[in-house]
């Protein structure tokens, strides 16, 4: 018999011995290689907490091994993080393209379909990150007054603080240095309603965490009386505060997204999967309220995002 005969049989004999076994000759078990590591990360505030720890637990309930880096740090680390490959995915918000990329037309982020096609067609291009199915929800970037000042001086959108500002309301604003010095920020507010604050009536943080912002407003910490506040804010109602409107829609559009690096995704699509639905189901309503048993009722975020789970049907208990 040919050399290549023995060959064959022993190739023959081979392969029947595994399919008797039970297995596949080409596909490997993936229950018996396992799914991940998946570094999960999010930002240092009560919504990435939350929706962070969403994320771990419904990939670990699929199987997955999750590396729980959530709480992980400000929106600039997070990002940084991403790109070098030290965390897969994140939580992280459409308007923030704006950014991440050298772009002269911001107008696109302030419609919701549009900042996001826009976001992740770029990002998938530039760093090979998959922006996921967002949150139908608007986390943008506003400004908010205590109620009883909103009262006083009758202040109900922007329009008003401007009116306010130009005939010599005292106002202290407390907002994030990205938000002050933006053109679809604190400086598209002054182009649009006709308004100027000098550097004495602004205290400008590096990050943006509201949570310290709106405890310096309800304090009236060094005379702040406006603060900036986000959509999904939880603690809005509690601190009884009114947000003003903004009837020119100058800030973007931030919709929650979970963002996973192009290798994994490619590796794992059902992480799309898996965290879609539980994004969907993600409203402003719903996240404020989420956010509100943790940054003001103190509850904690793991368990307060398994209970959410739970209670919606993506889990079991």
């Amino acid at each position: 018999m040919p050399k290549n005969g023995y060959i064959t049989i022993f190739m023959i004999l081979a392969l029947a011995l595994v399919v008797g076994c039970g297995g596949s000759a080409a596909t490997p078990n993936p229950a018996e290689e396992g799914k991940g590591p998946v570094t999960v990360a999010s930002m240092i505030d009560s919504e990435g907490a939350t929706v962070g720890k969403m994320m771990v637990i419904a990939l670990e309930e699929d199987g997955f091994e999750v590396n729980d880096r959530t709480e992980f740090g400000t929106p600039d680390i997070l990002r940084q993080a991403l790109l070098a490959g030290e965390v897969d995915l994140v939580l992280d918000y459409t308007g923030s393209g704006q950014y991440y990329h050298d772009v002269d037309d911001t107008d696109p982020w302030s419609d919701a379909a549009a900042g996001y096609e826009l976001t992740r067609e770029l990002d998938l291009e530039a760093n090979d990150i998959v922006w996921l199915h967002p949150a139908p929800a608007n986390n943008t970037e506003m400004i908010a007054v205590r109620r009883e000042f909103a009262e006083t001086h009758g202040l109900e959108d922007m329009r008003d603080l401007a009116d306010y500002v130009n005939e010599g309301g005292t106002l202290k604003l407390i907002t994030s240095a990205s938000f002050a010095e933006n053109v679809k920020g604190l400086l598209g507010y002054e182009q649009a309603y006709g308004f100027n604050l000098a550097q004495d009536q602004l205290i400008v943080l590096s990050a943006g965490n509201t949570a310290e912002m709106l405890k310096a407003l309800v304090e009236g910490t060094n005379d702040v009386n406006a603060s900036l506040v986000y959509g999904t804010d939880g603690a809005l109602e509690q601190m009884d505060l009114v947000v003003l409107d903004d009837p020119e829609s100058i800030p973007p559009v931030y919709l929650p997204t979970p963002v996973l690096r192009g290798e994994l995704h490619e590796r794992y699509p059902e992480i799309e999967t898996i965290l879609r639905p539980i994004f969907e189901s993600l409203t402003l309503e719903t996240l404020q309220r989420l956010n509100a048993q943790v940054a003001y009722e103190g509850r904690d975020a793991m368990a307060t995002a398994r209970q959410y789970l739970v209670d919606n049907g993506f889990i079991g208990e």
